[in-house]
């Protein structure tokens, strides 16, 4: 069983929908590195790539 936080769900829905680490942390109010990390920690628990990034975008 996956242990999953619901926040962390919440943060990926919000990077998803806005398409940007940096727009998601803004509009969340937290730091870029925080939802990065964040992010990175949800995709470990999963063993999937959620994320595809590049230098100028994110899909």
């Amino acid at each position: 069983m996956i242990d999953l936080d619901a926040n962390d769900l919440l943060l990926f829905a919000r990077v998803a929908e806005v398409g940007s680490f940096s727009r998601a942390a803004d509009r969340l109010r937290l730091p870029k590195s925080t939802v990065s990390r964040r992010i990175a920690a949800l995709e470990k628990r999963l063993g999937e790539r959620l994320v595809n990034r590049s230098s100028r975008k994110l899909t």
